[in-house]
C-alpha cells in the first residue's frame, strides 16, 4: 500500500486515544411518532391536501437570491415564453401555480454574499415586515436564522406533506437541530441544491487510450465497486512527466487535478460513511467522528491529494483548472458541481460524469455532497398567512417535480450536455445520492469547525496529524454543539 508509513504513524497515535465505534452515518431515529419518513408518495386514496384551496387573487411575494452562482432563473424565470425548454417549463409552472391557487407572484431579487444572509434575513423578519411569503437564500445564513426560529416549522403545516416525493425529506431533517422540526425547505422547486451537487468528471478519450473501454468505469460504479483505492490507482497510472524533469509541473499530464487544498476537500471529506455526528434519543446532534473510519478516510484523502498523479496548484473551480482539463491535461477533475457540466460541453474529448467514490466497498451507497452555499427556502414567521405559504411552496415543488425537473434534467443535463449512453444513469445516481450533512452547514460556526479542519489542517501541512488536529478542537466543539442545542431549545418562535 502506497501510504504504509502514514498508516503506521496513525496506528501509533491510536494507542494514545480510544476510538469511538463507527457505524452508519444515519442519525438515530427519534422516539416513535417523532421520526420523519421521507421520499414516500402519499396513498392515492388519500385526499389531496391542496384540493379546494384558493386565495382569491392574493399577491405572493418571493425574495430570491440573484447572484452569479444562484439559480433564480429556475425560480422566477424570464417571465415569458422564449422557446427554451427549461425557461418555458418554469414559466408554465409558475402560471399553473397562480391559476390553481388563485395567486399572483411577485419577486424581490437580492445579491447578498453568503456571510450577509443571516443579518439581512433576520432584520426583515424581526422588524415585523410582512412583505415576504417565501425567502430563498444560501443555506449557511439561513441555517443560522433557523436557530433563532424566525422561520415557520413547515412540518407542522397542514398544507405541506413532506412525504410526497417532490420533497427531500432526509436532507431537510439532517439540516434541523432536533431532527423533527423543519425550518429550511429543500425540494424540487429549490433546484440550486441540484446545481451545487458535487460530481467527478473524467476524460473518456484519455481513459480509452490508457485502460480501454471507458464504459468499464461506469460499470464499476454501477456494481458498487468504485472506491478510493480504484481512484488512486487510475490517477497514479495516468500521470505523464512530459518534460522528463522528474517533478510535477503544469505542463505534465495528470491523473487528477484539484483546485487547491481548501474548500476543494469538502466532497472528499463528507462523501463517505464516517459518522461525523449521531443523534441522541431526542434527535439532537452529538460528536462521534473520531473512529477507525475517520483515520481510513484521511489516509485515502492524503493518498489522493499527494499521489504521484495529482496536481493541486490551481484556483478552486477556477478557469485555469477547467482549461487544463479541457486541453486533455488530466484524466479526472475535482471541484466541479452538477451545474458546471455545461461548461465542458464544447470539449473535443468525450466527458464522463460519475459520483465521488466510496471509502471502500463496505460503504452502502455513494454520497453526493451539496456545497454549503446552495440555496434553500423558508417561510418567515412574519408572513401574512403561513398556511398559504406552505400550500404555495408545496405546489411549486410538486409542479417542478412533474414538469421543470424533467425539462432541466433531460434537456439540459442528459441530452444537451451528455454525449455517451451511460451518463444519464450516472446523473440519476448522483441525484439520488444527494445528502446534505449537518456538519458541513453548522460545523464552522457551531462546532469549532472540527468536521472540516480535523482533516484539512493536516492535509494542508502534508502530515498525518489528524488525531492531534481532532483533539485540539474536540473540547470546544462539544461545548459549542451543546450550546447550540440549548440555544435552539430556549429560543421560542418570535
Amino acid at each position: 500500500m502506497k501510504s504504509k508509513n502514514l498508516l503506521c504513524l496513525l496506528m501509533a497515535l491510536l494507542l494514545t486515544l480510544p476510538l469511538a465505534s463507527c457505524g452508519s452515518t444515519s442519525p438515530e431515529v427519534p422516539p416513535e411518532g417523532d421520526s420523519p419518513t421521507a421520499g414516500e408518495t402519499a396513498e392515492e386514496t388519500e385526499p389531496d391536501i391542496l384540493a379546494g384551496i384558493s386565495y382569491g387573487g392574493a399577491d405572493f411575494h418571493i425574495m430570491t437570491s440573484d447572484t452569479d452562482i444562484s439559480s433564480n432563473y429556475l425560480l422566477e424565470g424570464s417571465g415569458e415564453l422564449t422557446g427554451d425548454n427549461v425557461n418555458d417549463a418554469v414559466f408554465e409552472r409558475n402560471l399553473a401555480a397562480e391559476e390553481q391557487l388563485d395567486i399572483k407572484f411577485t419577486y424581490t431579487r437580492t445579491e447578498r454574499a453568503w456571510g450577509d444572509v443571516y443579518s439581512g434575513v433576520t432584520q426583515i423578519v424581526l422588524s415585523g415586515d410582512d412583505t415576504f411569503d417565501l425567502i430563498v437564500d444560501d443555506q449557511l445564513g439561513m441555517s443560522t436564522a433557523s436557530i433563532d426560529k424566525v422561520f415557520v416549522d413547515v412540518a407542522a403545516l397542514p398544507t405541506v406533506d413532506l412525504e410526497e416525493d417532490c420533497w427531500s425529506g432526509e436532507y431537510m431533517y439532517n439540516l434541523s437541530i432536533d431532527y423533527k422540526s423543519v425550518y429550511l425547505m429543500v425540494g424540487d422547486y429549490f433546484m440550486d441544491v441540484l446545481n451545487h451537487s458535487h460530481a467527478l468528471l473524467y476524460n473518456r478519450d484519455m481513459y480509452n487510450n490508457l485502460y480501454g473501454d471507458p464504459d468499464t468505469l461506469y460499470q464499476m460504479v454501477q456494481e458498487g465497486k468504485w472506491t478510493y483505492d480504484q481512484w488512486i490507482t487510475l490517477s497514479e497510472m495516468a500521470y505523464q512527466d512530459i518534460n522528463g524533469d522528474g517533478a510535477l509541473d503544469p505542463d505534465d499530464i495528470f491523473g487528477m487535478i484539484i483546485g487547491g487544498i481548501g474548500g476543494s476537500s469538502f466532497p472528499f471529506t463528507y462523501g463517505s460513511d464516517v459518522p461525523f455526528v449521531s443523534r441522541d434519543a431526542s434527535g439532537y446532534p452529538t460528536l462521534t467522528m473520531y473512529c477507525d473510519r475517520l483515520l481510513l478516510l484521511y489516509d485515502k484523502i492524503y493518498s489522493m491529494f499527494y499521489g504521484a498523479g495529482t496536481y493541486t496548484k490551481y484556483t478552486e473551480n477556477g478557469e485555469n483548472l477547467h482549461q487544463k482539463f479541457m486541453a486533455d491535461g488530466a484524466l479526472f477533475i475535482s471541484g466541479t458541481q452538477l451545474g458546471d457540466f455545461g461548461v465542458f460541453r464544447d470539449m473535443e474529448a468525450e466527458v464522463g460524469i460519475i459520483p465521488y467514490p466510496k471509502l471502500d466497498e463496505s460503504q452502502a451507497n455513494y454520497v453526493t455532497v451539496v456545497h454549503d452555499t446552495a440555496e434553500v427556502g423558508a417561510i418567515p414567521i412574519s408572513a401574512k398567512d403561513h398556511e398559504m405559504s406552505g400550500a404555495v411552496s408545496h405546489l411549486l415543488c410538486r409542479l417542478t417535480h412533474e414538469t421543470v425537473l424533467p425539462a432541466y434534467y433531460e434537456m439540459s443535463l442528459k441530452i444537451k450536455y451528455a454525449r455517451d449512453n451511460y451518463t444519464s444513469a450516472m446523473i440519476d445516481l448522483i441525484h439520488d445520492g444527494i445528502m446534505d450533512m449537518f456538519c458541513l452547514v453548522y460545523g464552522a460556526a457551531y462546532a469549532n469547525n472540527i468536521f472540516t479542519w480535523a482533516i484539512l489542517e493536516p492535509l494542508q501541512k502534508g502530515t498525518d496529524a489528524v488525531t492531534s488536529a481532532y483533539e485540539t478542537r474536540k473540547e470546544a466543539a462539544e461545548l459549542a454543539l451543546a450550546e447550540l442545542v440549548e440555544t435552539f431549545k430556549n429560543n421560542q418562535p418570535q
